[in-house]
């Protein structure tokens, strides 16, 4: 089985953070007996995360993205490879009342 990460953030290719989550995915998966053959690193560019993502689809059974999934503007990456493997986006309700009660808990605003 063929593994491949792909970082998306501008501000790794800026060489402003360092890439380790791609080190600790690949320990990981090695553990458990998958090949990573592919480290991509990718800004947050559509054209450029959606170009990454074709050619991983063809190369490897396993993608994993990191990076570029939070909820800031420039974090498109869910919405790129939804509309490339032509799913729609979801909100799973159980998944979001946990995220509700963690932040109450603590007494933060979510």
């Amino acid at each position: 089985m063929k593994a491949e990460t792909i970082a998306v953030g501008s501000e790794l290719l800026l060489g402003q953070i360092a890439n380790t989550n791609a080190q600790i995915i690949s320990r990981e998966l090695q553990k458990i007996g998958v090949d990573v053959y592919f480290h991509t690193c990718v800004g947050d560019n559509e054209g450029r995360i959606l170009e990454v993502f074709e050619t991983a689809l063809g190369r490897s059974d396993v993608i994993i993205f990191t990076g570029g999934l939070g909820p800031t503007r420039d974090d498109i990456t869910k919405e790129v490879v939804a509309s490339c493997l032509g799913l729609p986006l979801e909100v799973d309700k159980p998944s979001l009342d946990k995220l509700r009660e963690f932040f109450q808990r603590r007494n933060v605003p979510m």
